[in-house]
């Protein structure tokens, strides 16, 4: 299992009192979530920090079980993408 697979079982809306803030990478690829009192913001992208990088792609989710599972299916998804569209 890799690092980000790791990550994403363990998301529950619990989880995400941690802190505000939550970012984190599987080699190029970095995602970036930030809790909001109702919904998780969730950020994908690669190479640069967040506040500079230009292919952002980012969902907001409700702070819930059905929430945190499609925030996970959604990165995962964005995950997947970017390995086969990076496969040398």
């Amino acid at each position: 299992m890799s690092d980000i697979e790791e990550i994403l079982a363990a998301l529950t809306p619990k989880w995400f009192d941690r802190a505000t803030v939550y970012t984190g990478s599987e080699g190029e690829f970095r995602y970036r979530f930030r809790r909001e009192k109702e919904t998780v913001s969730a950020a994908v992208y690669t190479r640069l920090c967040y506040e500079k990088a230009e292919d952002v792609e980012e969902r907001e989710f409700p702070r819930d079980e059905q929430g945190v599972e499609s925030l996970r299916q959604w990165v995962a998804e964005r995950y997947q993408s970017f390995l086969s569209s990076n496969k040398g």
